[in-house]
């Protein structure tokens, strides 16, 4: 099969799969609203995640502020 050249860019004409190829290029900007999309997304659960590990690393410290005050007592009775 010949190559066939393009009248106004000159160069080869490309195969269907190659056009294919590109197709994902022609079209950044859908992409990217996804992309943003997807990024708020996981800042949002991000943002939740580390409230949640912060309540609980106060949980955790105020448990073991009360264990620390109820076993000092018995530490003194032996």
């Amino acid at each position: 099969m010949e190559e066939e050249e393009h009248e106004v860019y000159g160069g080869e004409i490309p195969d269907e799969g190659e056009m294919e190829a590109d197709a994902d290029v022609d079209m950044p900007a859908a992409e990217d609203d996804t992309a943003a999309k997807e990024l708020d997304e996981m800042k949002k659960r991000l943002k939740e995640m580390e409230e949640e590990a912060a309540a609980l690393r106060e949980m955790q410290a105020k448990v073991e502020k009360e264990m620390g005050a109820v076993q000092d007592p018995c530490a003194q009775a032996f």
